[in-house]
């Protein structure tokens, strides 16, 4: 009997692997969208503005996220020292963050510090919370094993986590440009 790893499984059947991981994404975008329109109320009133620019921030910071998914700037522990002087610290704090990536993944980090910020402020109920929380570690655990260690990930696992940061902005899209609530109130 042979076995099938879960990866392996998700490769059989891509299009629903794709719907699915698209459409969390989306769920956690909408999620963030009605945090953001909650917390910010006069972004009702500019909704297809407000949304164009948000589009565009998070493409950017897609784009970015996949491109160092896909090639991930490695920084193995071994390589790291204890700082004798206040340059070697900073150095490391760099080289840890992966800023020293160039100004895709510097955009990349500015939206993600953003969505850190808006997800700590956003008016979100306590499910919806924990929803984006689970998920974020998840990704954030798959992104730091491809840091520190040798692991690079296949064409599909770079496509799945490209579905992932599209049904993210795409969510986050439809919410904010909206200038009623009714498609999103029962979501979260």
């Amino acid at each position: 009997m042979t076995e099938l790893d879960v990866f392996q499984l998700a490769e059989e059947y891509f299009l629903i692997t794709f719907a699915i991981v698209a459409g969390v994404g989306a769920l956690q975008g909408a999620i963030l969208g009605k945090g953001i329109r909650n917390r910010f109320p006069s972004f009702k009133h500019h909704a297809r503005a407000v949304s164009c620019i948000l589009l565009v921030l998070f493409s950017i910071g897609a784009i970015g996220n996949v491109i160092n998914f896909a090639n991930p700037p490695k920084a193995p522990l071994d390589a790291f020292t204890i700082p004798a002087t206040l340059e070697e610290v900073l150095s490391v704090i760099v080289n840890l963050l992966g800023l020293n990536a160039g100004i895709g993944m510097a955009i990349a980090t500015f939206v993600s510090l953003a969505l850190l910020l808006i997800f700590r402020f956003a008016d979100v109920n306590v499910v919806a919370r924990y929803f984006m929380f689970v998920f974020s570690v998840i990704v954030v655990l798959a992104v730091l094993v491809a840091r520190f260690t040798d692991y690079v990930p296949t064409q599909f696992q770079i496509i799945i986590y490209a579905f992932y940061e599209v049904g993210i902005t795409i969510g986050i899209f439809i919410v904010t440009s909206r200038k009623n609530e009714e498609l999103i109130s029962e979501l979260t």
